[in-house]
Order: structure tokens, then sequence, then C-alpha cells
């Protein structure tokens, strides 16, 4: 019985194979179908990878807040403040900015004017830098540390702060949702291609059913084909894709930073993923889409 299913399988790929070669028209289409779409959806994904990642850079930029302090804040007073801030929730580093650094800094943003503020140190204010870590908490430490005595002002680019979190929900939420439908309409496209092919070899499927071929006999060489449509259909979309984005990332990632502060995503660390994924779509699409394709003309 072991041998008997062997030689079947064998000679189910064979037919495969010697049907891929004498329907190779109606094979291009499928390998055409699957190709296109399998890379209009690498590079949906590859935008969307690519737009979460401009939101995190983009986040951590703006993650600093500058809290102003009083005069009268000094010596011990600045380790106890600089220590409650450390302790809330969300922050990563607190920063002591004296009021020699800011002159400094002040002088360093004039350039060659710099010295006509030289000696002002004392008109201005001390300060804390704080780095949050995670800036959706931005808004509870300030509205937390803004009563404490000895603060004078508190400046964090607030609105700019809740437009990047609104955005970075959109993009995660959108960008989920517009690769799950393209998943859904690669599968439809695909699906529909295949069926085609099988419904042109519609005879051939009943001339077998009435000689007294069994079901499994009949659909593994059309698996096969399936299979084999799938896996040329997505290595040829995997190497153009790659070939492109690679294009894209040595020529257009310093205009896409100094667009918007961002590099686009070494094409090294997410093609393997994205080739895991259009293998496995071309694969699994290819053999269910014959299976099914096919289920339809064994009844007879």
């Amino acid at each position: 019985l072991l041998m008997k299913s062997i030689r079947r399988f064998f000679a189910g790929v064979k037919e495969g194979f010697t049907g891929l070669w004498q329907h190779r028209s109606m094979g291009f289409a499928s390998v055409l179908s699957m190709f296109l779409t399998l890379v209009i959806l690498a590079f949906v994904l590859i935008t969307v990878l690519n737009l979460n990642q401009a939101v995190v850079d983009v986040k951590d930029k703006v993650n600093e807040i500058e809290i102003f302090v009083e005069d009268s804040v000094a010596g011990p007073k600045i380790e106890e403040m600089k220590n409650l801030l450390e302790s809330q929730a969300g922050v990563l580093s607190v920063t002591y900015k004296s009021k020699e650094e800011a002159l400094a800094n002040f002088q360093e943003t004039l350039g060659e004017d710099g010295y006509l503020v030289e000696g002002m140190q004392e008109a201005l204010p001390q300060s804390f830098v704080v780095e949050m870590g995670d800036i959706e908490q931005t808004d509870t430490f300030v509205r937390t540390i803004q009563s404490l005595e000895g603060v004078s002002e508190i400046r964090y680019y607030q609105d700019l702060v809740d437009r990047i979190v609104t955005i970075s929900t959109y993009v995660q939420y959108a960008g989920a949702a517009v690769v799950i439908l393209l998943i859904l309409i690669s599968i439809i496209t695909i699906f529909n291609t295949i069926k085609l092919t099988v419904f042109a070899r519609s005879k051939e499927i009943q001339i077998k059913k009435y000689i007294g071929a069994s079901n499994p006999m009949i659909t593994s060489p059309f698996i096969i084909e399936g299979i084999v449509f799938g896996l040329i259909g997505s290595a040829l979309a995997v190497v153009i894709v790659y070939l492109l984005y690679n294009y894209l990332f040595e020529n257009y990632s310093r205009a896409v930073f100094n667009l918007i502060s961002s590099y686009l995503i070494d094409p090294a660390m997410i093609m393997t993923n994205i080739l895991i994924i259009l293998i496995t779509l071309g694969v699994g699409i290819g053999a269910l889409g014959s299976i099914f394709s096919v289920r339809k003309h064994l009844e007879v």
C-alpha cells in the first residue's frame, strides 16, 4: 500500500510537470497574475513599514521637555528636584542645565553675534531637560510636575506630540486594514486566474473521471502545477521587489530623510520577511486555488 501511494505521488508529480509544459500559455497567465499581485502587495507592506518607522523616528525627536526653574531652587534642592523628576513614569533621563550652559547654548544659536550676550547668564533661567521614553505619557507627566514649587515654565511640543501619537495610531490601523484588504484581493484574483486555467481543461478532467481515475489522481497534478505557479510567481516578485526597493533605498534614502527626517528601512532588514510572506502566499494560494477549482469538475 505504501509503495502504491509513493508511485501514485511520483506519477502525479510527473503528470503535473507535463501539464505545465503542455498548457504553458494558461500557466503563464497564472504566473503573471500572481507576480503582479504579489509585487503590489509587497510594496504596500514596505510602504506601511516605512511609514511606521518614520513615525517612530519623529517621535524620538520630539521627546524632550524643558522645565525652567526659579533662581530660589539651588544647591541640594536641585538634586532633590532632579530625583523627583527621574522617578516619574515615562521618564528616560533628566539633565540639569545651568545658567552658564543656557548662555553657551544661546551664544551658539547666535553664531558670530554670540559675543553680544557675553556675561548675561544671570538673565537666563536654569532648567532641567527631561527626555521621555514614551511620549504618550508626556501630558500626564506635565500635569504632575507643573504645580511643583520652584517650577516657573514648562516648554514642550504639545501639539506636535499629540499629532504624532494620532498619526501613529492611524498609520497602524490603516496599514493593517490595507494589507488585509490587499491580501484578500490577491487571493480572489489568483483564485479566479487558476479557475480559468482549470476550466480550459475541464474536458480532460471529465475524460479521466469516465475512465475510472480517482479524485486524488486527477487533483494531484493540478496541485503540483498550482504550487509551481506559486513558486515561480512569488520568486519573480521577490527578485523584482528587491531590485526596485534596493534602487530606491540607495538613490532616494537621503532625499526621504531631508523631507521627513527619517531614512528608508534597509532592504536587508525586511527582505527576509517579505520573501517568507510572498513565497507562503504564492505557494498556498496556488495549491488551494487548484484544489477548489478542480473540485467542481469532479462531479460527473
